[in-house]
C-alpha cells in the first residue's frame, strides 16, 4: 500500500512539474466507452468535460437473467460524479474525482444468492478515485484508477463487487479501502467526440 501511495505522488509531482501548453483540452467534449470504477460499477460511461479540466463522469449497467419458469433475475449499477483533471500533458491527465455508486438486485437475483432473502438489495459506495489517463490520438483513451473507497454492504450481500482495498463482500460490513482499485479491475477505454 506504501508502494502504491508512493507511486501515485511521484506521478503526481511529475505530471504537474510538465508543460501543459499542449495537453489535451476536454473542454465540451464527450467520451463514450467502457468502464469499471472502484466502487465496482462495471458498464457503459459518459464522460462530458464542462471546461478543459472539469467533467462529469457516469457509468451505468445492468445484468438481466431469464429463468426458466418466467421468473427475471435483474441487477442495476450506476455510479455518477465529478473529475477533475489536476495535470496535463499531451498524452496523459491526471486527474481526481468524487462519485457515488449504488447497485440493485431484484428479490429474485437476491434469492440466487440466498434462498432466504426477503427484499431486494441496494448498495452504496462512496469513491474519491485517482485517474491515469494516457491518449493514444486525439479521441481515443485508456485509464487506469485507484483512490479511496468505502464500501456499504447490506446485511444481505454485494450487489457492487469492487476490486481490491475496501472490496468486502461480507454482509453487513462497511468496507474502507485506500489504494483501491487494481490495474484490469478500473481499466476505463473512452472514444471523444
Amino acid at each position: 500500500m506504501l508502494v502504491r501511495a508512493l507511486l501515485c505522488l511521484s506521478m503526481l509531482f511529475a505530471a504537474t512539474r510538465s508543460n501543459s501548453a499542449e495537453a489535451k483540452d476536454l473542454g465540451g467534449r464527450l467520451g463514450i466507452g467502457i468502464e469499471q470504477s472502484i466502487g465496482g460499477v462495471t458498464g457503459l460511461s459518459f464522460r462530458y468535460f464542462f471546461s478543459e479540466d472539469l467533467g462529469i463522469a457516469t457509468t451505468i449497467g445492468t445484468d438481466l437473467a431469464f429463468l426458466s419458469g418466467g421468473d427475471l433475475a435483474s441487477t442495476f449499477v450506476g455510479s455518477v460524479g465529478l473529475e477533475w483533471h489536476v495535470a496535463r500533458t499531451q498524452h496523459a491527465h491526471l486527474g481526481l474525482g468524487a462519485r457515488v455508486s449504488v447497485g440493485w438486485q431484484s428479490l429474485t437475483s437476491a434469492q440466487l444468492i440466498d434462498p432466504t432473502a426477503e427484499d431486494a438489495d441496494v448498495q452504496v459506495a462512496l469513491e474519491i478515485p485517482l485517474h491515469l489517463i494516457f491518449f493514444l490520438s486525439d479521441h481515443f483513451s485508456v485509464g487506469v484508477s485507484t483512490g479511496i473507497l468505502i464500501n456499504f454492504v447490506p446485511s444481505s450481500g454485494e450487489t457492487l463487487r469492487p476490486d481490491g482495498a475496501g472490496g468486502t463482500t461480507e454482509g453487513g460490513a462497511v468496507g474502507v479501502g485506500i489504494g483501491a482499485g487494481s490495474v484490469s479491475g478500473t481499466l476505463s477505454v473512452l472514444y471523444y467526440f
